[in-house]
Protein backbone atom coordinates (compact mmCIF):
# COMPACT_ATOMS: atom_id res chain seq x y z
CA UNK A 1 0.00 0.00 0.00
CA UNK A 2 1.67 3.65 -0.96
CA UNK A 3 1.17 6.28 1.56
CA UNK A 4 2.73 9.84 1.52
CA UNK A 5 4.99 9.30 4.27
CA UNK A 6 6.52 5.68 2.94
CA UNK A 7 8.53 7.70 0.71
CA UNK A 8 10.28 9.41 3.51
CA UNK A 9 11.53 5.66 4.86
CA UNK A 10 15.43 5.09 4.62
CA UNK A 11 15.04 3.08 1.00
CA UNK A 12 13.45 5.78 -0.95
CA UNK A 13 15.07 8.25 0.33
CA UNK A 14 18.51 6.76 -0.72
CA UNK A 15 17.20 5.99 -4.52
CA UNK A 16 15.95 9.51 -4.47
CA UNK A 17 19.59 10.78 -3.52
CA UNK A 18 21.40 8.54 -5.92
CA UNK A 19 19.26 9.09 -8.68
CA UNK A 20 18.98 13.05 -7.96
CA UNK A 21 22.94 12.72 -8.38
CA UNK A 22 23.02 10.98 -11.20
CA UNK A 23 20.55 13.40 -12.62
CA UNK A 24 23.05 16.21 -12.12
CA UNK A 25 25.86 15.05 -13.53
CA UNK A 26 23.96 13.75 -16.70
CA UNK A 27 22.24 17.43 -17.14
CA UNK A 28 25.71 19.34 -16.56
CA UNK A 29 27.39 17.47 -19.43
CA UNK A 30 26.65 19.40 -22.53
CA UNK A 31 25.09 16.95 -25.27
CA UNK A 32 23.25 14.53 -22.78
CA UNK A 33 19.69 15.56 -23.21
CA UNK A 34 17.16 15.23 -20.18
CA UNK A 35 15.13 12.48 -22.15
CA UNK A 36 18.21 10.81 -22.91
CA UNK A 37 19.25 10.40 -19.04
CA UNK A 38 16.23 9.47 -17.87
CA UNK A 39 15.66 7.05 -20.76
CA UNK A 40 19.33 5.29 -19.98
CA UNK A 41 19.28 5.59 -15.94
CA UNK A 42 15.17 3.96 -16.15
CA UNK A 43 16.78 0.82 -17.58
CA UNK A 44 18.35 0.77 -13.74
CA UNK A 45 15.24 0.95 -12.19
CA UNK A 46 14.00 -2.24 -13.29
CA UNK A 47 15.50 -4.56 -10.90
CA UNK A 48 14.09 -2.06 -8.04
CA UNK A 49 10.92 -2.41 -6.13
CA UNK A 50 8.01 -0.03 -7.53
CA UNK A 51 8.80 2.66 -4.18
CA UNK A 52 12.52 2.56 -4.77
CA UNK A 53 11.93 2.93 -8.43
CA UNK A 54 9.53 5.94 -8.36
CA UNK A 55 11.64 7.70 -5.93
CA UNK A 56 14.88 6.68 -8.02
CA UNK A 57 12.97 8.16 -11.50
CA UNK A 58 11.71 11.24 -9.61
CA UNK A 59 15.45 11.84 -8.59
CA UNK A 60 16.67 11.80 -11.62
CA UNK A 61 14.17 13.98 -13.32
CA UNK A 62 14.16 16.44 -10.43
CA UNK A 63 18.35 16.59 -10.71
CA UNK A 64 18.22 16.40 -14.65
CA UNK A 65 16.30 19.53 -14.85
CA UNK A 66 18.51 21.53 -12.98
CA UNK A 67 21.57 20.15 -14.04
CA UNK A 68 22.05 21.56 -17.35
CA UNK A 69 22.23 24.99 -15.56
CA UNK A 70 25.82 24.29 -14.38
CA UNK A 71 27.96 24.38 -17.51
CA UNK A 72 25.46 26.67 -18.57
CA UNK A 73 26.16 29.37 -16.11
CA UNK A 74 29.79 28.13 -15.84
CA UNK A 75 31.17 27.38 -18.80
CA UNK A 76 28.70 29.30 -21.55
CA UNK A 77 28.06 25.60 -22.64
CA UNK A 78 24.25 24.62 -22.01
CA UNK A 79 23.86 20.99 -20.75
CA UNK A 80 20.27 20.57 -22.28
CA UNK A 81 18.21 23.07 -24.72
CA UNK A 82 16.01 24.46 -21.54
CA UNK A 83 19.47 25.99 -20.12
CA UNK A 84 19.57 28.72 -22.93
CA UNK A 85 18.10 31.25 -20.97
CA UNK A 86 20.09 30.75 -17.61
CA UNK A 87 22.93 30.32 -20.00
CA UNK A 88 22.49 34.32 -21.63
CA UNK A 89 21.92 35.80 -18.20
CA UNK A 90 24.10 33.95 -15.88
CA UNK A 91 27.36 33.33 -17.97
CA UNK A 92 28.30 37.19 -18.12
CA UNK A 93 28.05 37.49 -14.43
CA UNK A 94 30.74 34.55 -14.12
CA UNK A 95 32.96 36.39 -16.86
CA UNK A 96 32.70 38.94 -13.76
CA UNK A 97 33.74 37.14 -11.25
CA UNK A 98 30.52 36.23 -9.79
CA UNK A 99 30.30 33.10 -11.11
CA UNK A 100 29.67 31.41 -7.54
CA UNK A 101 26.78 33.42 -6.89
CA UNK A 102 25.30 33.21 -9.88
CA UNK A 103 25.07 29.31 -9.83
CA UNK A 104 24.00 29.38 -6.13
CA UNK A 105 21.44 31.45 -7.23
CA UNK A 106 19.99 29.11 -10.17
CA UNK A 107 20.22 25.96 -7.20
CA UNK A 108 18.18 28.29 -4.66
CA UNK A 109 15.53 29.36 -8.17
CA UNK A 110 15.39 25.91 -8.88
CA UNK A 111 14.47 24.03 -5.26
CA UNK A 112 11.96 27.54 -4.88
CA UNK A 113 10.34 26.57 -8.37
CA UNK A 114 9.89 22.89 -7.57
CA UNK A 115 7.89 23.80 -4.59
CA UNK A 116 5.89 25.90 -6.80
CA UNK A 117 5.27 23.20 -8.92
CA UNK A 118 4.77 20.47 -6.42
CA UNK A 119 1.81 22.53 -4.88
CA UNK A 120 -0.10 23.15 -8.05
CA UNK A 121 0.25 19.47 -8.64
CA UNK A 122 -0.81 18.45 -5.65
CA UNK A 123 -3.85 20.34 -5.34
CA UNK A 124 -5.22 20.56 -8.97
CA UNK A 125 -4.27 16.63 -10.23
CA UNK A 126 -6.86 15.50 -8.04
CA UNK A 127 -9.81 17.95 -9.27
CA UNK A 128 -8.50 16.95 -13.07
CA UNK A 129 -8.90 13.07 -12.35
CA UNK A 130 -12.55 13.41 -11.23
CA UNK A 131 -13.22 15.34 -14.39
CA UNK A 132 -11.22 12.74 -16.55
CA UNK A 133 -13.04 9.68 -14.95
CA UNK A 134 -16.28 11.15 -17.19
CA UNK A 135 -14.37 10.68 -19.89
CA UNK A 136 -15.90 7.64 -22.41
CA UNK A 137 -13.99 5.69 -25.00
CA UNK A 138 -14.44 8.44 -27.30
CA UNK A 139 -12.96 11.26 -25.22
CA UNK A 140 -9.80 9.24 -24.32
CA UNK A 141 -9.22 8.65 -28.17
CA UNK A 142 -9.75 12.23 -29.35
CA UNK A 143 -7.89 13.50 -26.11
CA UNK A 144 -4.60 11.50 -27.47
CA UNK A 145 -4.81 12.61 -30.81
CA UNK A 146 -4.96 16.49 -29.69
CA UNK A 147 -1.96 15.78 -27.84
CA UNK A 148 0.08 13.97 -30.78
CA UNK A 149 -1.60 17.50 -32.85
CA UNK A 150 -0.77 20.25 -30.23
CA UNK A 151 2.79 18.55 -29.89
CA UNK A 152 3.49 18.40 -33.41
CA UNK A 153 2.03 21.76 -33.81
CA UNK A 154 4.61 23.83 -31.30
CA UNK A 155 7.22 21.87 -31.37
CA UNK A 156 9.64 23.68 -33.12
CA UNK A 157 9.86 27.23 -35.26
CA UNK A 158 8.59 28.38 -39.11
CA UNK A 159 6.85 25.50 -40.80
CA UNK A 160 7.58 23.03 -38.44
CA UNK A 161 4.15 22.34 -37.54
CA UNK A 162 3.78 19.95 -40.71
CA UNK A 163 7.14 18.48 -40.06
CA UNK A 164 5.92 17.90 -36.45
CA UNK A 165 2.63 16.54 -37.66
CA UNK A 166 4.71 14.30 -40.24
CA UNK A 167 6.33 13.55 -37.22
CA UNK A 168 3.68 12.35 -34.92
CA UNK A 169 2.26 10.18 -38.04
CA UNK A 170 5.37 8.34 -37.35
CA UNK A 171 5.28 7.65 -34.05
CA UNK A 172 1.89 6.63 -34.66
CA UNK A 173 2.54 4.05 -37.15
CA UNK A 174 5.12 2.44 -34.79
CA UNK A 175 3.19 2.03 -31.89
CA UNK A 176 0.99 -0.03 -34.37
CA UNK A 177 3.88 -2.70 -34.39
CA UNK A 178 2.85 -5.83 -32.80
CA UNK A 179 -0.29 -7.69 -32.20
CA UNK A 180 -3.46 -5.52 -32.66
CA UNK A 181 -4.86 -5.49 -28.90
CA UNK A 182 -8.27 -7.07 -29.15
CA UNK A 183 -8.07 -10.14 -32.13
CA UNK A 184 -4.35 -10.57 -31.81
CA UNK A 185 -3.72 -9.98 -35.41
CA UNK A 186 0.06 -9.18 -35.95
CA UNK A 187 0.43 -5.62 -37.90
CA UNK A 188 3.31 -4.09 -38.89
CA UNK A 189 5.54 -7.13 -38.39
CA UNK A 190 6.94 -7.89 -41.88
CA UNK A 191 7.31 -11.56 -40.79
CA UNK A 192 10.20 -10.78 -38.18
CA UNK A 193 8.89 -12.97 -35.36
CA UNK A 194 10.68 -10.03 -31.95
CA UNK A 195 8.22 -7.48 -33.73
CA UNK A 196 5.21 -9.32 -32.54
CA UNK A 197 5.97 -8.05 -29.24
CA UNK A 198 5.60 -4.50 -30.58
CA UNK A 199 8.76 -1.98 -30.56
CA UNK A 200 10.07 -1.49 -27.56
CA UNK A 201 9.73 1.95 -26.13
CA UNK A 202 13.17 2.60 -24.31
CA UNK A 203 15.56 1.09 -26.83
CA UNK A 204 13.80 3.69 -29.71
CA UNK A 205 14.01 6.03 -26.91
CA UNK A 206 17.72 5.42 -26.29
CA UNK A 207 18.38 5.06 -30.32
CA UNK A 208 16.44 8.56 -30.58
CA UNK A 209 17.94 10.46 -28.35
CA UNK A 210 20.90 8.86 -27.24
CA UNK A 211 22.98 7.38 -30.18
CA UNK A 212 21.78 9.87 -32.62
CA UNK A 213 23.21 12.54 -30.15
CA UNK A 214 26.58 10.74 -29.89
CA UNK A 215 26.70 10.98 -33.99
CA UNK A 216 25.73 14.97 -34.22
CA UNK A 217 28.62 15.10 -31.19
CA UNK A 218 30.65 13.36 -33.46
CA UNK A 219 30.65 15.77 -36.18
CA UNK A 220 31.31 18.94 -33.92
CA UNK A 221 34.43 20.07 -32.95
CA UNK A 222 35.88 20.26 -28.98
CA UNK A 223 34.58 23.27 -27.51
CA UNK A 224 37.59 24.40 -25.87
CA UNK A 225 36.50 24.82 -21.78
CA UNK A 226 37.71 27.88 -20.37
CA UNK A 227 38.22 27.46 -16.88
CA UNK A 228 37.03 30.21 -14.70
CA UNK A 229 37.33 31.94 -11.03
CA UNK A 230 33.66 31.35 -10.03
CA UNK A 231 33.97 33.46 -6.29
CA UNK A 232 32.06 32.37 -3.12
CA UNK A 233 29.44 30.02 -4.04
CA UNK A 234 26.22 31.29 -1.93
CA UNK A 235 23.25 32.53 -2.84
CA UNK A 236 22.91 36.26 -1.96
CA UNK A 237 19.77 35.98 -0.07
CA UNK A 238 18.85 40.35 -0.21
CA UNK A 239 18.80 39.66 -3.94
CA UNK A 240 16.56 36.86 -3.89
CA UNK A 241 14.31 38.98 -1.49
CA UNK A 242 14.33 41.86 -3.66
CA UNK A 243 13.41 39.01 -6.85
CA UNK A 244 10.62 37.33 -4.97
CA UNK A 245 7.68 38.68 -7.44
CA UNK A 246 9.92 37.52 -10.42
CA UNK A 247 10.24 34.15 -8.73
CA UNK A 248 6.81 33.63 -8.30
CA UNK A 249 5.78 34.80 -11.93
CA UNK A 250 8.34 32.77 -13.50
CA UNK A 251 7.24 29.79 -11.56
CA UNK A 252 3.80 29.97 -12.21
CA UNK A 253 4.10 30.27 -15.75
CA UNK A 254 6.59 27.32 -15.88
CA UNK A 255 4.23 25.21 -14.12
CA UNK A 256 1.38 26.46 -16.56
CA UNK A 257 3.74 25.52 -19.93
CA UNK A 258 4.82 22.62 -18.76
CA UNK A 259 1.04 20.99 -19.08
CA UNK A 260 1.24 21.63 -22.73
CA UNK A 261 2.18 18.63 -24.37
CA UNK A 262 5.36 19.59 -26.18
CA UNK A 263 5.92 22.73 -24.41
CA UNK A 264 7.81 22.08 -21.50
CA UNK A 265 11.44 23.77 -19.91
CA UNK A 266 12.40 25.12 -22.77
CA UNK A 267 10.03 27.25 -24.02
CA UNK A 268 8.71 28.13 -20.27
CA UNK A 269 12.20 29.56 -19.72
CA UNK A 270 12.65 31.27 -22.71
CA UNK A 271 9.22 32.72 -21.75
CA UNK A 272 10.04 33.70 -18.32
CA UNK A 273 13.21 34.98 -19.74
CA UNK A 274 11.54 37.49 -22.37
CA UNK A 275 8.82 38.23 -19.59
CA UNK A 276 11.25 38.98 -16.90
CA UNK A 277 13.24 41.57 -19.40
CA UNK A 278 10.14 43.37 -20.79
CA UNK A 279 8.57 44.08 -16.86
CA UNK A 280 11.80 44.81 -15.57
CA UNK A 281 13.32 46.88 -18.56
CA UNK A 282 16.85 45.18 -18.49
CA UNK A 283 18.81 43.30 -20.55
CA UNK A 284 19.69 40.48 -18.90
CA UNK A 285 22.41 39.07 -21.41
CA UNK A 286 24.69 41.23 -20.25
CA UNK A 287 24.36 39.35 -16.76
CA UNK A 288 21.48 39.75 -13.95
CA UNK A 289 20.89 37.83 -10.69
CA UNK A 290 17.07 38.46 -11.73
CA UNK A 291 17.28 36.51 -15.43
CA UNK A 292 18.93 33.77 -12.69
CA UNK A 293 16.04 33.59 -11.26
CA UNK A 294 13.35 33.89 -13.50
CA UNK A 295 14.74 30.85 -15.95
CA UNK A 296 15.91 29.13 -12.53
CA UNK A 297 12.50 28.59 -11.41
CA UNK A 298 10.53 28.35 -14.23
CA UNK A 299 12.46 25.48 -15.41
CA UNK A 300 11.63 23.15 -12.37
CA UNK A 301 8.45 24.29 -11.93
CA UNK A 302 7.57 22.75 -15.00
CA UNK A 303 8.31 19.46 -13.48
CA UNK A 304 5.12 19.66 -11.35
CA UNK A 305 3.15 21.20 -14.52
CA UNK A 306 4.19 18.28 -17.15
CA UNK A 307 3.38 15.49 -14.76
CA UNK A 308 0.44 17.08 -13.80
CA UNK A 309 -1.54 15.53 -17.73
CA UNK A 310 0.27 12.58 -17.51
CA UNK A 311 -1.08 11.32 -13.48
CA UNK A 312 -4.11 12.86 -14.49
CA UNK A 313 -5.34 12.19 -18.04
CA UNK A 314 -2.38 9.81 -18.78
CA UNK A 315 -0.94 12.23 -21.55
CA UNK A 316 2.85 12.90 -21.86
CA UNK A 317 3.69 16.13 -21.75
CA UNK A 318 7.44 15.92 -22.79
CA UNK A 319 9.12 13.26 -24.03
CA UNK A 320 10.86 12.70 -20.73
CA UNK A 321 7.25 12.46 -18.77
CA UNK A 322 6.63 9.73 -21.73
CA UNK A 323 10.04 7.94 -20.53
CA UNK A 324 9.21 7.89 -16.72
CA UNK A 325 5.35 6.80 -17.99
CA UNK A 326 7.20 3.59 -19.38
CA UNK A 327 9.50 2.87 -16.57
CA UNK A 328 6.26 2.91 -13.94
CA UNK A 329 4.32 0.94 -16.61
CA UNK A 330 6.92 -1.78 -16.32
CA UNK A 331 6.58 -2.14 -13.04
CA UNK A 332 2.87 -2.35 -13.04
CA UNK A 333 1.33 1.23 -12.65
CA UNK A 334 -0.34 2.67 -15.38
CA UNK A 335 -0.82 6.36 -14.71
CA UNK A 336 -4.22 8.33 -15.58
CA UNK A 337 -7.24 8.62 -14.27
CA UNK A 338 -7.46 5.13 -12.79
CA UNK A 339 -4.49 5.06 -11.27
CA UNK A 340 -6.09 5.53 -7.73
CA UNK A 341 -8.16 2.93 -8.34
CA UNK A 342 -5.93 0.36 -9.11
CA UNK A 343 -3.16 1.55 -6.91
CA UNK A 344 -4.44 3.54 -4.31
CA UNK A 345 -2.03 6.44 -2.20
CA UNK A 346 0.03 6.08 -5.00
CA UNK A 347 -0.10 10.29 -6.13
CA UNK A 348 0.74 10.98 -2.17
CA UNK A 349 3.25 9.44 -2.15
CA UNK A 350 4.75 10.53 -6.22
CA UNK A 351 4.03 13.96 -4.09
CA UNK A 352 6.36 12.54 -1.27
CA UNK A 353 9.28 11.50 -3.76
CA UNK A 354 9.38 14.92 -5.19
CA UNK A 355 9.86 16.51 -1.96
CA UNK A 356 12.49 14.43 -1.23
CA UNK A 357 14.04 14.60 -4.26
CA UNK A 358 13.88 18.58 -4.45
CA UNK A 359 15.83 18.52 -1.01
CA UNK A 360 18.49 15.74 -2.42
CA UNK A 361 18.92 18.48 -5.77
CA UNK A 362 19.43 21.39 -3.89
CA UNK A 363 22.35 19.69 -1.39
CA UNK A 364 23.89 17.76 -4.07
CA UNK A 365 23.88 20.49 -6.37
CA UNK A 366 26.58 22.33 -3.84
CA UNK A 367 28.50 19.20 -3.15
CA UNK A 368 28.58 17.85 -6.68
CA UNK A 369 29.83 21.58 -8.55
CA UNK A 370 33.56 20.79 -8.10
CA UNK A 371 33.62 17.40 -9.37
CA UNK A 372 31.34 18.39 -12.35
CA UNK A 373 33.99 21.63 -13.34
CA UNK A 374 36.53 18.54 -13.29
CA UNK A 375 34.28 16.35 -15.59
CA UNK A 376 33.14 19.30 -18.03
CA UNK A 377 36.98 19.52 -18.84
CA UNK A 378 36.96 16.21 -20.63
CA UNK A 379 36.67 16.19 -24.59
CA UNK A 380 33.59 14.75 -26.24
CA UNK A 381 35.97 12.96 -27.80
CA UNK A 382 36.38 10.84 -24.71
CA UNK A 383 33.23 11.04 -23.00
CA UNK A 384 30.81 10.61 -26.33
CA UNK A 385 32.33 6.80 -27.09
CA UNK A 386 31.71 5.64 -23.04
CA UNK A 387 28.01 7.02 -23.63
CA UNK A 388 27.53 5.44 -26.48
CA UNK A 389 28.49 2.17 -24.40
CA UNK A 390 26.11 3.20 -22.12
CA UNK A 391 23.26 3.03 -24.46
CA UNK A 392 23.85 -0.22 -25.91
CA UNK A 393 24.18 -2.02 -22.48
CA UNK A 394 20.90 0.19 -21.79
CA UNK A 395 19.00 -1.08 -24.44
CA UNK A 396 20.17 -4.48 -23.77
CA UNK A 397 19.55 -4.94 -20.40
CA UNK A 398 15.75 -3.43 -20.63
CA UNK A 399 14.64 -7.13 -21.72
CA UNK A 400 18.02 -9.03 -21.84
CA UNK A 401 18.10 -8.52 -25.79
CA UNK A 402 20.90 -8.60 -28.58
CA UNK A 403 17.60 -7.19 -30.82
CA UNK A 404 16.78 -4.12 -29.01
CA UNK A 405 19.99 -2.85 -29.17
CA UNK A 406 20.09 -3.26 -32.94
CA UNK A 407 16.19 -1.28 -32.41
CA UNK A 408 18.29 1.17 -30.66
CA UNK A 409 21.26 1.45 -33.59
CA UNK A 410 18.30 2.02 -35.93
CA UNK A 411 16.09 4.44 -34.50
CA UNK A 412 19.43 6.41 -33.51
CA UNK A 413 20.05 6.44 -37.03
CA UNK A 414 16.71 7.17 -37.83
CA UNK A 415 16.67 9.96 -35.46
CA UNK A 416 19.89 11.21 -36.80
CA UNK A 417 18.71 11.72 -40.09
CA UNK A 418 15.28 13.02 -38.90
CA UNK A 419 16.89 15.82 -36.74
CA UNK A 420 19.40 16.64 -39.52
CA UNK A 421 16.22 17.29 -41.76
CA UNK A 422 14.23 19.56 -39.52
CA UNK A 423 11.99 16.97 -38.28
CA UNK A 424 11.26 17.84 -34.19
CA UNK A 425 11.65 14.28 -32.43
CA UNK A 426 9.05 15.17 -29.73
CA UNK A 427 5.68 14.33 -31.34
CA UNK A 428 7.06 11.01 -33.06
CA UNK A 429 7.74 10.34 -28.72
CA UNK A 430 4.40 11.48 -27.31
CA UNK A 431 2.34 9.07 -30.79
CA UNK A 432 4.34 6.07 -29.85
CA UNK A 433 3.06 5.62 -26.39
CA UNK A 434 -0.26 7.64 -26.91
CA UNK A 435 -0.82 5.39 -30.18
CA UNK A 436 -2.03 2.57 -28.11
CA UNK A 437 -3.98 4.54 -26.05
CA UNK A 438 -5.78 6.11 -29.00
CA UNK A 439 -5.88 2.73 -31.12
CA UNK A 440 -8.10 0.91 -28.32
CA UNK A 441 -10.06 3.37 -27.49
CA UNK A 442 -11.00 4.34 -30.82
CA UNK A 443 -11.66 0.33 -31.33
CA UNK A 444 -13.41 0.19 -28.51
CA UNK A 445 -16.05 3.28 -29.55
CA UNK A 446 -17.09 1.71 -32.74
CA UNK A 447 -17.49 -1.75 -31.31
CA UNK A 448 -19.90 0.28 -28.08
CA UNK A 449 -21.88 2.22 -30.94
CA UNK A 450 -21.68 0.12 -33.43
CA UNK A 451 -23.80 1.51 -36.32
CA UNK A 452 -23.84 4.76 -34.86
CA UNK A 453 -20.18 5.43 -34.12
CA UNK A 454 -19.31 8.50 -36.19
CA UNK A 455 -23.02 10.32 -35.14
CA UNK A 456 -22.22 9.67 -31.73
CA UNK A 457 -19.16 11.81 -30.88
CA UNK A 458 -21.51 15.03 -32.08
CA UNK A 459 -23.72 14.19 -29.20
CA UNK A 460 -21.04 14.38 -26.69
CA UNK A 461 -20.34 17.71 -25.15
CA UNK A 462 -16.78 16.90 -24.19
CA UNK A 463 -15.83 15.09 -27.46
CA UNK A 464 -17.14 18.30 -29.13
CA UNK A 465 -15.36 20.49 -27.19
CA UNK A 466 -12.21 18.68 -28.29
CA UNK A 467 -12.63 18.32 -31.49
CA UNK A 468 -12.82 21.91 -31.54
CA UNK A 469 -9.81 22.09 -29.94
CA UNK A 470 -7.99 19.74 -32.79
CA UNK A 471 -9.55 22.17 -35.98
CA UNK A 472 -8.04 25.37 -33.89
CA UNK A 473 -4.64 23.25 -33.83
CA UNK A 474 -4.91 21.86 -37.32
CA UNK A 475 -5.73 25.58 -38.23
CA UNK A 476 -3.18 27.43 -36.41
CA UNK A 477 -0.58 25.07 -37.24
CA UNK A 478 -1.39 25.49 -41.16
CA UNK A 479 -1.89 28.80 -41.26
CA UNK A 480 1.80 29.50 -39.12
CA UNK A 481 3.37 27.53 -41.69
CA UNK A 482 1.85 29.30 -44.92
CA UNK A 483 3.06 32.86 -43.37
CA UNK A 484 6.56 31.47 -42.50
CA UNK A 485 6.81 30.30 -45.94
CA UNK A 486 4.94 33.61 -47.64
CA UNK A 487 7.57 35.37 -45.37
CA UNK A 488 10.54 33.60 -46.71
CA UNK A 489 9.74 33.62 -50.55
CA UNK A 490 9.54 37.08 -50.12
CA UNK A 491 12.62 37.72 -48.59
CA UNK A 492 14.59 35.70 -51.48
CA UNK A 493 13.07 37.84 -54.26
CA UNK A 494 14.02 41.24 -52.06
CA UNK A 495 17.41 39.37 -51.81
CA UNK A 496 17.62 37.98 -55.65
Amino acid sequence: MFSFFEAFTASPILYSVIGAAAGIIWGAIPGLSMTMGIALLATFSYSMSIFDAAAFLMGVYTGATFGGAVSAVLINIPGTPDSVPIQLAGYPLTKRGRGGEAIATAIFASFVGNWVGILILALTAPLLIMFALEFGAWEQFLLALCGILLAGSISGEGDSAIKGWISGWIGLAISMVGLEPILGYPRLVFDVPNLRGGVDFIAALIGLFGIAEVMRMAGQKNPRVSRMVIGRCWPRFDLLRKYAGAALRSSGLGTVIGVIPGGGSPMANFLSYELGQRISGKDFSKGSIEGVVCTGTSDNASIGGSLLPALALGIPSSAAVAVFMAALAYHGVVVGPSVELSQPGFLSYLYGTLIVANFAMYVLAFLLLKPIMKMLALPPSVLMPMVAMLCMVGAYSVQLSVFDMWIALAFGLFGYVMSRSGFPLAPMVFAMILGKLADENLRKAVIIFKDDALLSVFSRPVGLVIIAVIVLIVGFGLKRSLDTRAGRKSRTRIAG
